[in-house]
């Protein structure tokens, strides 16, 4: 799990570097102010990241456990939008891999 959660981590790193590096791109295309909006964005994933990095993995669990008691029909709901993107994910990937 601890594997699992610095290689989640290094995603999410890669995630916020790549978001805040489209941010420059954004600034030309769109103007300053939706380049912002990426920046904030990429701060916040980064921010994410760091939150995550510094807690173990049962403090994780223990904090997901309490959020479900708390929240079951959003904790529902998030489950069932993760259950599609990766649905859909193993479906384009197995797509691509008939069509090769």
């Amino acid at each position: 799990a601890t594997q699992g959660k610095d290689k989640a981590t290094g995603a999410i790193k890669d995630v916020s570097a790549a978001m805040d590096g489209a941010a420059k791109s954004v600034d030309e295309r769109l103007g300053e102010n939706y380049g912002e909006y990426a920046r904030k964005a990429a701060s916040a994933v980064a921010s994410l990241a760091e939150k995550i990095e510094g807690k173990e993995v049962d403090d994780m669990f223990r904090d997901a456990e309490a959020f479900v008691r708390r929240s079951p029909v959003i904790a529902i709901g998030i489950a069932a939008v993760a259950g599609f993107a990766i649905a859909r994910l193993v479906k384009s990937g197995l797509g691509e891999r008939d069509d090769a």
